[in-house]
């Protein structure tokens, strides 16, 4: 029928639209050219002369401004998709209730011809109301289909815009990131949780050597090589089998050291009761790079995950002991190590206050995807989106229950 023609050709339209496009492809090699520009720029940052407190200070409030604009974006874009997502369930009921009248009722060529409904009238009084009542529903529900499509477009419309300015704003932070890089093993004092330039580089060696141990030519597009070896899944889970959240995502001030501290907090933090609490990968995934003895962070471990076709990176600091492996496969129930972050990891984790976790989230594959600190930061997003976490700071007492 000619409005179900209609409603096809808008969904394809918007399914075209919604398509990546991956114009620019990277390789492997290219991400080893980058890299030793890096550490060519990072042995002569050494001899610079080291920022003032006072520059310091300007790009930690630049990045936490940055971050605080990216954050409100990826809560934008996740509400639009959760709208997307209502006005297609709505279309796909609408669409069949136009089905169902119009076995009652075929409209084509300006003229009705009238089927089962109209003709088991019992009288011509009800036969003409039952014409009127099936076309004026046909009508009703036809309008109601275009005003769902015109709604899904503008939608898609504010996806776009709000992905170039996701893009814009990215683009600041890799600006900012040229300034942060000239800090070298200072970085640890601009944001929340952080890898020194040197690590980023060793990690990032690592990540590709790995990779290439998967199978990877040095020419291959980084976009599609290795992924069909990484584990799949169909959902993220709380990290520790009970606890609370004792720091959110996002801008926050707290003390360390005997002085306040505010900073943008790019993970949630979680903690428990009790020693040697383990804690789990979020869900299928494997284990892409191990940092040891950071100086904000602790020991640090990173899985890559393939979540129903999307992939994402989950970052597990300011742990006590490490008991996985690189390129080891993991599942929900693997435990990724021990809660750390307290005074047997005080003396080399120096942005800890207490025994916790530090759990971050991002989109795409860090350190194959990209491999800046300062992207996995922007691409990081609020967990609560994505794995059911009590509110506030509401205890939860395994890893599944909803809240």
């Amino acid at each position: 029928m000619k409005k179900i023609s209609i409603f096809m050709s808008i969904v394809i339209t918007i399914i075209f639209i919604g398509m990546p496009f991956n114009v620019n492809a990277k390789t492997l090699r290219n991400l080893t050219t980058e890299l030793n520009q890096l550490e060519a720029d990072l042995n002569k940052s050494k001899q610079e002369k080291v920022l003032t407190e006072d520059q310091m200070d300007n790009i930690r409030g630049n990045i936490n401004a940055i971050n605080g604009e990216i954050n409100q974006i990826h809560v934008d874009i996740k509400n639009i998709n959760d709208s997307i997502t209502l006005l297609n369930d709505s279309i796909a009921q609408k669409d069949q209730e136009i089905k169902d009248i119009m076995n009652f009722v075929q409209v084509s060529n300006g003229e009705s011809a009238y089927l089962e409904y109209a003709f088991g009238a019992k009288s011509f009084t009800d036969f003409i109301y039952r014409v009127a009542i099936s076309e004026q529903l046909a009508s009703y529900n036809s309008n109601l289909i275009t005003d769902y499509n015109a709604s899904i477009v503008k939608n898609n419309s504010k996806k776009d815009e709000l992905a170039t300015r996701t893009t814009g704003l990215i683009n600041k932070q890799n600006q900012l990131d040229i300034e942060v890089k000239k800090l070298g093993s200072k970085l640890s004092g601009i944001q929340d949780l952080s890898i020194s330039l040197a690590e980023e580089i060793k990690l990032q060696r690592e990540a590709i050597a790995l990779y290439q141990q998967l199978g990877c030519n040095l020419d291959e597009d980084i976009k599609t090589c290795g992924r069909e070896k990484l584990p799949s899944g169909t959902a993220f889970f709380r990290p520790l089998g009970d606890g609370h959240v004792t720091s959110n995502y996002g801008n926050r001030c707290f003390q360390l050291g005997g002085r306040w501290v505010c900073d943008f907090h790019n993970g949630i933090d979680f903690s428990t009761s009790g020693g040697n609490v383990p804690i789990y990968a979020a869900g299928n995934g494997m284990v892409i790079a191990i940092s040891k003895y950071n100086r904000c962070g602790g020991n640090m471990v990173y899985v890559h995950h393939q979540i129903n076709g999307q992939f994402y990176t989950t970052l597990y600091a300011h742990l006590r002991t490490i008991n996985v492996s690189p390129k080891q496969a993991v599942t929900r129930s693997t435990v990724i190590g021990i809660m750390g972050g307290d005074s047997s990891t005080w003396s080399y984790d120096k942005c800890s206050s207490g025994s916790h976790l530090h759990f971050q989230i991002a989109t795409g594959l860090y350190l194959k995807d990209y491999y800046s600190w300062s992207t996995f930061s922007s691409r990081s997003f609020n967990a609560r989106n994505i794995i059911n976490i009590p509110s506030g700071s509401n205890f939860f007492y395994d890893r599944i229950t909803k809240y």
